[in-house]
Order: C-alpha cells, then sequence, then structure tokens
C-alpha cells in the first residue's frame, strides 16, 4: 500500500512540474502574441514566377499564325522584328536633295516641326538613358559592354564610338559616323522612328497604314484618281505608318530581357515588364503601354520617378490596431498599399523601392528616435545578381502591409504612417560599391558621384498620414 500511495504521489509531482512547465509555455506564448511587442524583419517573401501566373492575351496578335517567330515582335509584325537590332544600323547616305534639317538625326532638327514631342522628350527618362550612372560605367569599357547597355539606352550606330564589322570574325573599329553629342542624349527620336533615313510612326485617320503606297494595279486595271499620296510635300518624305507604334509589343524588346540576356533568379528574369502586363486585367481590356505612359501621344514617358504618376497607381490605408496604453500592451498598427492601377508588379524591375514606413511621434510631432519600421516593396537581390533576397513586388489587385508592433514610447503621442518611393535604390546600391573599390577608376567614379547623389536625392513621401493618439485614448 505503501510503495502504491509513493508512486501516486511522485506521479503528482511530475504531473505538478509538466502541468507548471506547459502552463508556462502557454503563458508565454500567450503573453508574447498578446503582449510583447512583435521583433519586426522585412518578410522573405517570394512573388511567383511567371509562367504560374496566367496569361491574359498571347504575345503579339496571333503568334500561331506564324510558327517560325522566335520572338513577340517576329509574332506580331516581321517588321517590328528587324526594327530594334543591335546596333540599329547606320543610316547611309541621305537623298541629296534633303535639306539639312532633314537629314539630321539631332533631336533639336526633328523638333523643328515638332516642337511638343521634342519638349515632352526632353524632360523623359528616355533622354536620361545615359546619365552620368551609365556614362561613368563606360568610361573604358570592352566593346561588348558598350553593345549591351547601348542596345536600349542609344541604340543607333551613330551613338557608338567602334562598331564592328558585317563579315565573320570581323574585330571593333573606330566609327567614323560617331556623333559623341547624339550619344549622351539617349534614346532619341531616331531610335524609334528613323531607319535607312526612312521615318516610322503611328497610324491616324489622315494616315492609316499601307496609305503612302499606291494601291497595286491587276491587268486591265487603271489607277483609281481617288487615291492620293499623304507624303506628298510632306518634309523628309514623310513617313510610313505602323500599327505596331501604339502596342505594347514595340516596347517590349527594351523592357523585357529574353532567354539568355541577364540573370535568372527563383525562375524571374532581372526584367520582365512586358510578360507582367500581359498577365493583367489591363491586357485584356487592351490598355497598353502607351495608354499610361503615352497619353494622347506624349512623349513624356512618365514613369517612377514621377510622383503624381504613381500616386494614379495605389491606393494606402493606415489603421491603429492597439494603443499600446495599457500593461504589457503593446502599440499596434497597420499600412497597408494596393496595386490598383499600375499593369504591371509595382514596382517593375529590381531597382526601385516602395517603402512603407511607420514612426512614433511626440507631442511636437517629431520622431521618436528606435521606433521606425519599415516593409521594403520591390525585388531584392544581391549586388553580384546571385540571389533573390526577396520579391514583394504586387500585381494589379495585390496589397502588402506593414504590421508595426512595438513599445509605446513614454512621449508618444502620434504615429506617423508614409509610403516613401525611392526610384533608384539598386543603382544607389551599386554606385557605392563601386566608389567604394574605384572599379570605374578615378574617371569613372568622378562621374558616379554625380549618379549616386542624383540616386540618393530622387526618393520622395507619395502618401503620408498621421494618427492622434491621445484623441484615440480618449
Amino acid at each position: 500500500m505503501m510503495d502504491r500511495k509513493r508512486v501516486e504521489s511522485a506521479l503528482n509531482v511530475v504531473l505538478g512540474i509538466v502541468i507548471v512547465v506547459f502552463g508556462g509555455i502557454a503563458l508565454k506564448s500567450y503573453y508574447e502574441n498578446n503582449f510583447q511587442p512583435k521583433t519586426f524583419k522585412q518578410p522573405e517573401f517570394h512573388a511567383p514566377p511567371l509562367y504560374k501566373v496566367e496569361a491574359k492575351v498571347p504575345d503579339g496578335t496571333d503568334p500561331d499564325a506564324r510558327p517560325e517567330a522566335d520572338s513577340p515582335h517576329a509574332a506580331f509584325d516581321p517588321w517590328l522584328a528587324d526594327h530594334f537590332t543591335a546596333p540599329i544600323d547606320l543610316q547611309g547616305e541621305p537623298p541629296q536633295d534633303w535639306t539639312e534639317i532633314e537629314a539630321n538625326l539631332s533631336p533639336e532638327s526633328c523638333g523643328t516641326c515638332h516642337p511638343q514631342q521634342l519638349s515632352d522628350w526632353q524632360t523623359s527618362w528616355h533622354h536620361l538613358g545615359m546619365g552620368p550612372g551609365m556614362m561613368g560605367q563606360l568610361v573604358d569599357a570592352n566593346d561588348g559592354m558598350v553593345k549591351a547597355c547601348q542596345r536600349c539606352h542609344a541604340p543607333n550606330a551613330e551613338q557608338y564610338p567602334r562598331l564592328k564589322g558585317s563579315e565573320a570574325g570581323a574585330a571593333y573599329q573606330e566609327n567614323p559616323e560617331f556623333d559623341a553629342d547624339l550619344r549622351v542624349q539617349g534614346l532619341t527620336c531616331a531610335g524609334c522612328h528613323v531607319r535607312e533615313w526612312t521615318r516610322y510612326g503611328p497610324e491616324s485617320d489622315a494616315h492609316p497604314v499601307g496609305s503612302e503606297t499606291a494601291p497595286e494595279l491587276g491587268e486591265g486595271e487603271t489607277a483609281d484618281s481617288e487615291w492620293a499620296d499623304p507624303n506628298e510635300g510632306i518634309p523628309h518624305g514623310g513617313f510610313v505608318a505602323k500599327a505596331a507604334y501604339k502596342e505594347a509589343v514595340f516596347c517590349e524588346r527594351c523592357h523585357d530581357f529574353r532567354e539568355g540576356e541577364g540573370k535568372v533568379l527563383n525562375e524571374k528574369k532581372l526584367q520582365e515588364t512586358y510578360q507582367e502586363w500581359r498577365r493583367t486585367e489591363a491586357a485584356a481590356e487592351g490598355k497598353t503601354c502607351q495608354t499610361c505612359h503615352m497619353p494622347d501621344g506624349a512623349h513624356t514617358f512618365k514613369g517612377i520617378h514621377d510622383k503624381e504618376f504613381v500616386q494614379t497607381g495605389f491606393e494606402a490605408t493606415a489603421e491603429l490596431k492597439r494603443l499600446g496604453d495599457k500593461p504589457l500592451e503593446p502599440l499596434e498598427a497597420e499600412l497597408t498599399i494596393t496595386n490598383v492601377g499600375v499593369a504591371h508588379r509595382m514596382p517593375s524591375y529590381t531597382t526601385p523601392r516602395i517603402v512603407l514606413i511607420i514612426e512614433q511621434l511626440d507631442e511636437g510631432e517629431a520622431v521618436i528616435e528606435g521606433t521606425k519600421q519599415a516593409f521594403f516593396v520591390g525585388r531584392e537581390t544581391t549586388l553580384s545578381l546571385s540571389r533573390e533576397v526577396y520579391d514583394t513586388r504586387i500585381l494589379p489587385g495585390e496589397s502588402r502591409t506593414l504590421m508595426y508592433s512595438a513599445e509605446r514610447a513614454e512621449a508618444a503621442t502620434g504615429l506617423s504612417a508614409r509610403v516613401e518611393v525611392w526610384p533608384d535604390e539598386q543603382y544607389r546600391k551599386n554606385y557605392e560599391n563601386w566608389l567604394s573599390t574605384n572599379m570605374y577608376g578615378d574617371e569613372g567614379s568622378a562621374i558616379l558621384e554625380e549618379a549616386h547623389e542624383a540616386a540618393t536625392n530622387s526618393r520622395y513621401i507619395a502618401w503620408e498620414r498621421s494618427v492622434d493618439l491621445a484623441s484615440q485614448s480618449e
């Protein structure tokens, strides 16, 4: 009997210990979940590769109709496939009867008759494509790197210091047609509109596709007296109308990397904006790149650097969840951003960051040190492009939320919630790294210093709200 009582007593002791231990664990978990501020850490979320996201429209108009097509350009129009070579071929000799303005590739010459387009373009990032960030990297760069960068940033052969001969095995040689002034102008009018001195552009009611060519006559037919050449009497022989200028596929060559171009991380190319667009309702509704970035034909090409433009693409809300004014209770709030108007991932590419920030404020609305928490929306990679750290970019209709949890500072009377946009963040980090190692030498570093300063200063606040904690306590 005594042995049994001893065993029961021992079991009760063990049971008591178990209850205390597991009760303590449960109590600790309850405390951590309900009272202890949660340590903030940037989520290591990875947006899925695009093949897992259903496309709303096909590549080009009807790619199945051209099974030999090896690109969206070729699927849409074989002409477009040959339009963006790297580099774009030299223009050659202009017609002898042309004026100096007609036979000039400078944007200013084009602006003689197209002043609004010139004015728009001069404010655009197409014009800044060969800014200090690019030029600093190309100091003493090899020919292969120049070609890889200028394929989009300054694509005309006249903008290349050296060109490779057309014959097999030919070496690079000095380019006698090189125009240094044209090079620093970036992506110019000629980059999109001029090939062998022929101008190309979007169709219109007055100048539809094919209207500049007289109808072919069959046997026994006579010329249609109603046909009139829309280019007659127009400078530089007018232009050839092409439907592609109003289609998203026209922008694909420089805003999507193709197979073999650049790194692929987590089954995603570094740049695939066109392919992102194909997976949106905007694409299904017929809204193209030009709808948003070239409204009414404007050549401003607004994007992530333009505050007002970016503000049209998202909605943000800030909500107080806990005041943090009770014993052991943390101060908690949520800041949510939703993609409501960007017809691709927001932001696209690896360069920009959209930053959700919450901080505590004192009575004078000054930020209380040590209370800041930030959630980065973007695609972060290592500087070597060897690994994707996170990818929190947002497809249309998706949201991201900063869940703020921190001990309420004694002096806190309010919260500041804001959305900051850092358009050039990845570039800024690259410049900083290159400058620290003098990677591009003294001449290159001097130029990159300017680029680093510009990238840092490009940040702006796109949305901001304050929450009064005192009034919420009453």
